[in-house]
């Protein structure tokens, strides 16, 4: 057995698991689960199927670090109830590479034109906007091979499917992508008819932005995570729900480090919504109401989660996870 799969085993082996009481010490244990996945294996297939500039550039934005939210919420998931090791970790790693070639893409000049991301300059102005764009295509597709790769049980002939579906519609046009259309529009002086809309109708503008660019993707790693269960259809509704809600929390969160924060701590540029004119919800609605939306959602989190946790691990970490992310300083 090899040392990551050993691991796994130790932290979710059923009956007999090492006692995790706290939720940072629940978020640290996946997250090094994952870490030492993406290092030992993903890595490898990346740089066996590329070309060697096409991989560093790849490898240069995953392993910058980041929070793995998506991969941890794919493990949180699925939970530890059942022997498995290897599928988690591969959709874990296909959410990576599709949160990672966001960014990249995200930063060029064209889009959001970003010169740091996590205190290291961004892909294109370490190697070339050529290159980013490039490298970004790469792990897009990277995020369905890694899909091909999870093995299901011999009666559940939709398995697969239902894993396309899932990050398809997470990450394509019906989630993250049309998100980024929005996102872009909602510039002002990109926008001809912003002035004409009334307050409720920016509000509305940019929750469905940021439930598209944000949670939707938030939303797939929980479903994902989920379809691997056998109890996966009782557990899906709530699960949506939750994601949907806890990816809202991360953008107003993100909305408000934008303002508050510093590139020490953000690891990126602060103020650019203010200086592109961008529609946000401090922008709409002022810190103080953004910061009361902060606590209502957490609250509502709370509540959704009681609906499908059943593990005490399942509780401290889906009912602790929303005052973590509107806690979070990056």
């Amino acid at each position: 057995m090899s040392d990551f799969a050993l691991q796994f085993e130790v932290f979710f082996q059923f009956g007999d698991r090492v006692s995790r009481s706290s939720f940072s010490d629940i978020f640290h244990s996946y997250r090094v689960v994952f870490e030492n996945f993406l290092n030992s294996q993903a890595l490898s297939i990346l740089s066996e199927q590329s070309a060697p500039e096409l991989f560093e550039a790849m490898k240069y934005s995953l392993v910058a670090g980041g929070k793995r939210l998506r991969p941890i919420l794919v493990l949180a998931a699925f939970g530890g109830s059942e022997n498995e090791t290897r599928n988690t970790l591969l959709l874990g790693s296909s959410l990576e590479c599709i949160h990672t070639y966001s960014l990249i893409h995200d930063d060029l000049p064209s889009m959001d034109n970003d010169d740091f991301r996590r205190g290291l300059p961004t892909l294109h102005k370490k190697f070339s906007e050529a290159t980013a764009i490039l490298a970004g295509d790469a792990l897009n597709s990277f995020a369905f091979y890694f899909i091909s790769l999870v093995q299901g049980e011999n009666e559940d002939y939709f398995l697969h499917r239902d894993l396309l579906e899932i990050l398809h519609t997470g990450c394509g046009a019906p989630g993250m992508v049309s998100g980024q259309i929005y996102d872009l529009q909602m510039e002002r002086k990109n926008t001809k008819d912003q002035n004409s809309k009334s307050e409720q109708e920016k509000i509305a503008m940019v929750q469905l932005t940021h439930r598209l660019k944000t949670g939707a993707l938030i939303k797939a790693a929980l479903l994902l995570g989920n379809r691997l269960r056998k109890d996966w259809k009782k557990r899906e509704e709530p699960l949506s729900k939750y994601g949907e809600d806890l990816g809202l929390l991360f953008q107003i969160t993100d909305d408000i480090l934008d303002v508050e924060g510093t590139q020490e701590s953000l690891g990126k540029t602060p103020g650019k919504d203010q200086k592109t004119g961008k529609i946000t919800y401090p922008a709409l609605l002022g810190m103080e109401r953004c910061k009361k939306m902060v606590e209502e959602l957490q609250k509502n989190l709370i509540s959704i989660s009681s609906s499908f946790v059943s593990t005490d691990e399942e509780i401290t970490f889906f009912q602790e996870l929303p005052i973590y992310i509107g806690q979070r300083k990056n």
